[in-house]
């Protein structure tokens, strides 16, 4: 249970300290709610910083609220375009599970989706969906020797060991990485860039369970939740970062035009 937890810095080693980080999670987070046939998800999520957050959720019924979920999670910028997609909810359980395929690739992803509360599915019927997808690592290491890339469900790989639907098995060239202190625990982290064949992900791990030293064009291999969060309207449009073309021209030049 608290090895997720521990990839963002935060370390669950019973139910007193899980319970104990969920409440915390309510009492900083945001809330946001989405409406169910039978009820209403009412989601938290505690943004600590540096793209860190814990999320809990509550699942009200007709006969009552009842606690359901707390979890990691972090928001990266790498993302990917799905269609076609799927989402499997478990109200009562908090959860909610994406599957997609990349657009013009045939690699299939599982990931638990972070921002169910945050987002109108009805929306996004019948059109592709942009999400920010990461994997929260259990344990890595930098291989001494270059292997080939994988990327694949850890259930396919190790059949009897009791694992998700969302955890995967990744090894890659490290493109780049980058160290990171939760604000709120000051535990260390590294995000590291992966290509792995089928996708580019970042691996998200706690310094303490990385294994080696990592190097750029080095390998790592790593096993990973995948958790991602879809990007609404709003949050595709404030990352474009090019040429406006609904701008009159002029008005470009108007900006730089000098004070008399």
């Amino acid at each position: 249970m608290g090895e997720p937890f521990y990839a963002i810095g935060f370390k669950i080693t019973d139910e007193a300290s899980y319970q104990a980080l969920a409440e915390e999670a309510q009492q900083r987070g945001t809330p946001t709610h989405a409406k169910r046939e039978q009820g209403v998800l009412h989601g938290c999520c505690w943004s600590i910083g540096c793209g860190l957050e814990v999320w809990t959720m509550l699942y009200e019924s007709k006969d009552g609220l009842f606690y359901a979920d707390c979890r990691p999670a972090f928001r990266t910028r790498h993302i990917f375009s799905l269609y076609p997609w799927e989402i499997a909810e478990y109200e009562e359980d908090g959860e909610a599970v994406a599957r997609g395929l990349l657009v013009n690739s045939s690699a299939e992803i599982v990931f638990e989706l972070q921002n169910i509360t945050e987002v109108d599915l009805s929306r996004l019927r019948d059109r592709q969906i942009t999400a920010a997808v990461s994997g929260l690592a259990y344990r890595a290491r930098v291989l001494t020797k270059t292997k080939d890339p994988l990327f694949a469900p850890l259930a396919e790989r190790y059949p009897r060991r009791k694992v998700t639907e969302a955890d995967y098995a990744v090894r890659g060239r490290i493109l780049s990485w980058r160290e990171i202190k939760n604000p709120h625990t000051t535990s260390n982290l590294i995000l590291i860039d992966v290509d792995a064949g089928k996708l580019r992900l970042e691996v998200l791990i706690n310094r303490s369970d990385l294994k080696g030293e990592l190097k750029v064009d080095g390998w790592l291999a790593s096993e990973v939740w995948l958790q991602g969060h879809i990007l609404s309207d709003k949050e595709l449009q404030a990352r474009y970062e090019g040429l406006d073309r609904q701008v009159y021209r002029g008005s470009f030049w108007e900006t730089l035009r000098r004070e008399i």
